[in-house]
């Protein structure tokens, strides 16, 4: 009879309660996202947890230092790989800033800027644990978490939790954009309500939403793998945000 593993489940806790992605939150653009990709396996969730617990609990990671210890490089080394969520999210900054897009810089821009403790962003997520996709969930079998049982319950015990503290990191730090990325209708009202502003779907970008207070410009746009969708999207994003907090 085979035994199932199990996570550390004090550990676990602590990283869903006050792991919240990378970057800094003195960054002027904000993305925030639905779940962090990965977590294929029992094995890969337990490296990320212990690598986090070595490093300090932090709530913001290093990016790069964080995925060395991890074994993730290939998005990092002298060569990168561009991954394909956050070369799009570069764009929209670039854009945003009025840099140049093209795919070299923003392969370099991957490569030294993006989700650093010293970069310009910051890259956070809703729901605070890894996972490939929204069908796929092995915690259950390997905690017993009363909240990771499935993953209606953990979604319903930690979105709202998070969304609290995303909105009031928000108040405090005045960011200059945050871009919430996904107009998944299960999303959009958590992103209302960590926004706490009125959005207005822009007529010339399909599928963008634009909301404004007098510290920072909020988007609700498609995520950067959708189905289609091709960089000049991203790129216009970008620009409108840019236009928006000079208007």
């Amino acid at each position: 009879m085979s035994v199932s593993l199990k996570f550390d489940d004090e550990l676990l806790q602590d990283f869903m309660q006050r792991f919240y992605g990378y970057g800094t939150y003195t960054g002027d653009y904000w993305f925030v996202g639905m779940e962090e990709g990965g977590g294929n396996s029992f094995t890969d969730i337990c490296q990320r947890l212990h690598d986090w617990n070595r490093r300090g609990r932090l709530e913001l990671e290093d990016i790069v230092a964080y995925h060395a210890q991890i074994g993730a490089e290939r998005y990092f080394g002298p060569k990168p790989r561009l991954q394909p969520t956050w070369n799009r999210l570069i764009r929209m900054e670039l854009s945003a800033k009025g840099l140049d897009t093209h795919r070299e810089n923003v392969r370099q821009y991957q490569q030294k800027n993006w989700g650093r403790h010293t970069s310009t962003n910051c890259l956070v997520e809703l729901l605070p644990l890894p996972s490939p996709s929204i069908s796929h969930w092995l915690y259950a079998q390997h905690s017993q978490l009363l909240e990771l049982v499935n993953r209606q319950t953990y979604t319903g015990y930690y979105a709202p939790r998070r969304a609290e503290h995303l909105r009031q990191r928000i108040a405090e730090y005045q960011p200059k954009a945050v871009v919430f990325y996904s107009v998944n209708p299960v999303y959009m009202d958590w992103w209302r309500f960590v926004a706490g502003v009125d959005f207005i779907k822009v007529a010339e970008c399909d599928r963008l939403y634009i909301g404004k207070n007098e510290h920072t410009v909020f988007a609700i746009a498609l995520h950067p793998v959708t189905t289609g969708v091709r960089n000049e999207y991203f790129h216009q994003v970008g620009k409108i945000i840019s236009s928006t907090a000079m208007g």
